[in-house]
Parts: structure tokens; sequence; C-alpha cells
């Protein structure tokens, strides 16, 4: 048994010599049909129970090394590519070293091969899938392993992981077909990194998921354009801005300041959460001031501060106290152990902020926060800023909003006041900007001419 078109067409052929006589002999099953049952099965590859929409297995994978990085994670080790990698080399690739590391070949050694045989092997007790997919899904997932899989070696350089094209050839095809879901940087899908970020870290995943979808998504499979043409795309893709953009830093610093604003995030109740944010979170200390306002108590800065040192910062002492560590600490710390954290069941995030919300708000704690005693003084409050050099900058970018004497809007309180009240939430609200407001974040600046600002804001008006 080779392709589906051969085997319909082997059949009527057998007929037709068997009993004698014409029989009708239906047409080769086209290069569409064909190309979308590759496509299929390049998305089970990726991941077929979400393709499938099931349920994904609880128990480990029989293959999946007990002593390997994922051992504790069912639904990752069912996951084909996990074992046999995005280039399709296994333990010859990129996979070969590191987290997804396995030991276990490839299924390069399967190209071009025979579909019942592939079939089997997918349902023996090694695999055990016989009973977890349907005929169909057998059917697309081995015409992907037979005649599906490319060699990524010749259009991904392993060592560089740079595309092999050029940067600009492609981009007229990013710009109509991809643009209208991933926007014109890359950043406006809220559940995937920024795709620059992805197209660089894992070129491999992504020219799969180019050439095939993604499961159970709207993602068109670009398979049946020329290689050079996905190529081309890719390697624009790979200069498209990165996650650590100063964008991503100030948003980062707008969620820590209040993310249910800036997400958008009014409603107060999710019955997946074992700590829905209409109550107390579970880390806010049950005699803390804040502890019945779910509204405060689940703000980053309501344990950590606005000078980040939590309980030996600004918030040692007074209403906001908690006892809680600030975040100082996490300074230059690896992204991705910070999301790590904002996902534990100490901060329960995992099921509130979105992937590009957690990447912002690690990029904001690992490379945005300041070392705010720098530029305040902590014992009198003033800013360490010369009045005279920036007051230009206020009446020209501030004022706009909040008036020559920082009166202006009604929702909030003068200026002058809130400068010299709490000038450690007005930096960072200048540096970062307020969440879902028109307020611009003005870090470009640097911290000497916005600390001249902050300065300038404590001479204006207490009162309206």
């Amino acid at each position: 048994m080779k392709l589906l078109s051969v085997v319909t067409n082997s059949i009527f052929a057998f007929a037709a010599c068997a009993f004698g006589s014409p029989v009708f002999t239906p047409p080769l099953v086209s290069a569409g049909e064909l190309q979308s049952s590759i496509a299929r099965g390049g998305r089970l590859y990726d991941n077929w129970y979400e393709e499938i929409r099931e349920r994904a297995p609880t128990r480990m994978h029989p293959a999946y090394p007990a002593d390997r990085a994922y051992s504790g994670d069912p639904q990752t080790s069912w996951r084909c590519k996990e074992c046999h990698g995005w280039d399709y080399r296994g333990r010859d690739g990129i996979y070969g070293k590191g987290d997804h590391a396995t030991g276990i070949k490839g299924i390069r050694g399967m190209a071009g091969g025979d579909l019942d045989k592939i079939i089997t092997i997918l349902k023996d007790s090694t695999h055990a899938y016989r009973l977890l997919m349907a005929d169909a899904d057998f059917r697309d997932l081995a015409n992907f392993v037979s005649e599906g899989q490319v060699d990524m070696n010749r259009y991904i350089d392993r060592a560089t992981k740079i595309f092999k094209g050029h940067k600009l050839t492609h981009q007229g095809y990013y710009q109509s077909i991809c643009v209208g879901c991933h926007g014109r940087d890359g950043y406006k899908l809220q559940t995937i990194p920024p795709l620059g970020d992805v197209t660089r870290d894992n070129p491999w995943e992504v020219l799969h998921k180019l050439l095939n979808g993604h499961p159970a998504e709207k993602m068109p499979a670009l398979r049946v354009l020329d290689k050079q043409i996905l190529v081309g795309i890719l390697a624009y893709v790979q200069a498209l801005p990165d996650g650590e953009i100063i964008s991503s830093i100030v948003r980062g610093g707008r969620l820590y300041d209040n993310w249910r604003k800036e997400v958008g995030e009014f409603t107060l109740w999710n019955s997946n959460l074992d700590y829905p944010p209409n109550k107390r979170h579970p880390a806010y200390p049950i005699t803390g001031k804040f502890a019945k306002n779910p509204l405060a108590n689940w703000r980053c800065k309501e344990c950590h501060g606005w000078d980040y040192l939590g309980r030996e910062g600004i918030y040692s002492r007074g209403p906001h106290f908690s006892g809680i560590k600030g975040i100082r600490s996490m300074f230059g710390a690896d992204s991705a152990s910070i999301v790590s954290i904002l996902k534990d069941d100490n901060h329960q995030y995992s099921k509130i902020l979105s992937l590009q919300d957690f990447l912002a708000l690690a990029n904001f704690v690992s490379k945005g926060q300041i070392d705010m005693d720098k530029y305040i003084d902590r014992t009198s409050g003033l800013a360490k800023g010369d009045i005279r050099e920036q007051k230009a900058h206020y009446t020209t970018i501030c004022a706009s909003c909040h008036g020559l004497d920082g009166t202006m809007v009604i929702t909030i309180s003068p200026l002058g006041r809130i400068g010299r009240h709490n000038p450690w939430e007005a930096l960072h609200k200048i540096i970062n900007g307020h969440p879902d407001e028109a307020m611009p974040a003005l870090r470009p600046l640097g911290m000497e001419t916005l600390t001249n600002i902050l300065a300038y804001i404590q001479t204006l008006p207490a009162k309206r």
C-alpha cells in the first residue's frame, strides 16, 4: 500500500482484470486532497489530541524515558514531535541534546515508506496509538511520515538557526498572508510569544507549522507554496522585533501596576481557578489591610511595592505592609524562570494572563526594574532631580492631559499631591505609563530626564 490515490486506483484496476469487463476507474486523488491529508498529518505529528479535539492522555507514554526532562508531563510525552523532533531526526537532530533529548531515533528513515507499515508501527505496543485515533487519523499521519517530511537541513543552518533565504525576498507574502493574524511586528496574537522570537529560537517548529498549520487552529497550511518562498517568509520573520524591546518591558510595568486594567479583565470570577481573583490572593496575608479587597491584593505592586523592595522598602510599614519580599533579587534573572514563578501555586496567574502578558511581565521584572533609591530620597520622598531642567518636558508632553498645574484630570488626585505623597508610584508610571490609558511611557528619555520631570511635578499644587 502506497499513497491513498494509488490504493484506490489499484483496487479498481484489479476488479477490471478479475471480472474481464470494463469498470469505472475513478480519477486519482487530487494533489490538493493529498496535500491536505499530509498537512493534517503534520498537525497530528505536532499535537494529535489538540487536532482531533480529544483530552490528552493522563498517563506517561510507554516509550518515553523515565529519566528525561518531561517524565512527569504526560501531555508532552504523547506528542510525536517530543521524541522525534521538529526536524524529524530525533537523537540525531536538534533534540540530540538539551531538555528535549530522549535518545529516540527520528522518522527520516520512514520517508517514502509503505503506509501499511507506518500505520502498523503507530499501532504497536511501543507507540500505543491503536485506540486513540480513527482510521482517517492514521492515514493522514502515515501520509505525512511517508510523503510530508522535509529535509530541514536544506533550509535552516543548524548552528546559527538562520534560514537560508534573504529576509527581504518574500516580505510581501508575510505582509499579505500572515499579517492579519500576527500583525506587522509579529505581536498581535496574545497566545504565543512574539513571532520573531519564536522563529529565531526554534525555526524548525515554525517551518513545520508554516507547512502544515497549527493543530485545531485557523492558521493555513502553506505546503503548496514553493519551499524557497516559505524560507523567504521565515527569513523575513526572523528580522521582526523581539519580546525584550522597550514596548514589552513598559507593558510589563503596567501589568505589575494593575494587570486587570491593562488586559481589560473586569470579570472577577472564573470557575476554573483554584483562587478566582474575586477572592483574596492566596499569597496575601489574611491579616493584611487589604485582605478583603481582591482588586487591591491581586496587584503585584501591593505585595512587592512601588520600589520593588517589598518588606524591605517603602512597604516595610503602614497600611500596605504585607511582610512579603520584593522582586529586586530577580533583576537580571532568566525570563523563563520568572514566568514559571508567576504560574506557580503561590502566584496563581497561569489561567489568568496570556503568554505575551507573562513575557512582558517577566521582561519588566528581569530588565525593567530600577533602583528607586538612586532617584528618590526614601526619607524625604523628594526626587533627586533638578526642577529647572525639565519644565519644558512637562509642559509639552504631560500638560496636554494633566494641565499646566497638574489638576486637569479629574479622575485622579492632582499630580503635585501624587508626586509628593507617593513619588515611587509617580516615577513608576512616568517610566511605564498608566494601565489601559493613553499616558505614554517615557522610559526612552532616560532616568535623569524622568527624575527631573518628577522633581518638577513635586512643585505643582496639591489641591485643585
